[in-house]
């Protein structure tokens, strides 16, 4: 088995410059850079990664944290930050913690030396400020740099496809209106509405935490409407079964969009017309950002990065 010997006798450069260049350290002629790389390569030479720490003072780790109760959009994100990390030689660590005791211990337990770096995912409270930290879809009061879903963009460009469509009485579904979520998504909801001089009638906006007894109630108090549109996929499919036993069809009767655009989506019937959550460039753009900010150690920014989501028209949607 080559050793770091091996590699400097080959590209004919000291032990201490094999080491920096494979430890990513600046200092390093081109020349002979190069040369410690195909060194490496030729002899499948694979520095250890405990020696690399403890020189580097670096875990090539970064640790995720997320709620076990978190939705599917956010789970579904972790093979993508698997991906995402590996590429940049990194390892991925997940923690479950619920709750903002919960996490904040989880983040500073694995800031303690476990990882470089922590993304939390979808957490509803606050965080200490720390710079090797990044929320994904967390809470905008946050001093950490927070990349999110643009939901009042999603929210507005579901409607006013649907008001494109002739549709004027539209349902807005949340997990929870009064959350900064829910609140965002009303705006976009109001702003489409606004654009068409239509009036906003605050009883058609309701909660999904438990979807059928929502959407019953609504159903029972004869407001008309011919357009549902919900936060999360498993809402739009539970929205689809109930309103079949009242009879009404899809989309005849009600067109039914989604904000969400999971795997769910195109395995409903009719296939969910939705506004697709931007995972893969959530994934990358968090990634690249922590990177940076641990290569510059930046300060924490007190900012939020708006992702904004695509339409993907199925069948679930038809004009009036």
């Amino acid at each position: 088995m080559a050793n770091i010997t091996d590699v400097s006798r080959l590209a004919n450069v000291s032990k201490a410059t094999v080491s920096r260049v494979l430890s990513g350290s600046r200092g390093v002629r081109e020349e002979s850079r190069l040369a410690v790389l195909q060194a490496a390569e030729q002899l499948n030479f694979r520095p250890n990664a405990t020696a690399r720490s403890l020189a580097t003072q670096a875990t090539d780790c970064v640790g995720i944290i997320l709620s076990p109760q978190l939705g599917n959009r956010l789970a579904s994100m972790l093979p993508l930050l698997e991906g995402a990390l590996a590429r940049v030689g990194k390892n991925m660590l997940v923690r479950f913690a619920d709750g903002a005791q919960q996490q904040q211990q989880a983040v500073d337990e694995l800031l303690g030396g476990r990882c470089d770096g922590v993304l939390v995912l979808g957490t509803k409270q606050p965080l200490n400020p720390d710079s090797r930290l990044i929320q994904l879809d967390g809470v905008s009061e946050s001093d950490n740099l927070n990349l999110c879903y643009d939901l009042t963009f999603a929210t507005e460009s579901a409607c006013r496809f649907l008001l494109g469509k002739g549709h004027r009485q539209l349902v807005l579904m949340l997990d929870d209106k009064s959350s900064p979520a829910g609140k965002s998504a009303i705006q976009g909801y109001q702003q489409a509405l606004q654009q068409q001089s239509l009036p906003y009638n605050s009883q058609l906006v309701i909660d999904g935490t438990d979807n059928q007894q929502a959407l019953l109630g609504l159903l029972n108090r004869y407001l008309p409407f011919t357009a549902l549109v919900v936060q999360q996929d498993a809402q739009a499919a539970d929205a689809m079964r109930l309103l079949r036993e009242f009879n009404l069809h899809i989309p005849q009767d009600v067109s039914v969009i989604s904000l969400e655009g999971s795997a769910l989506a195109s395995q409903l019937t009719p296939p969910l017309t939705c506004i697709e959550y931007p995972s893969e460039r959530l994934a990358q753009e968090s990634v690249r950002v922590l990177q940076a900010q641990l290569a510059q150690s930046l300060r924490p920014a007190d900012e939020q990065q708006k992702f904004q989501g695509r339409l993907v028209v199925r069948e679930s949607v038809v004009a009036r």
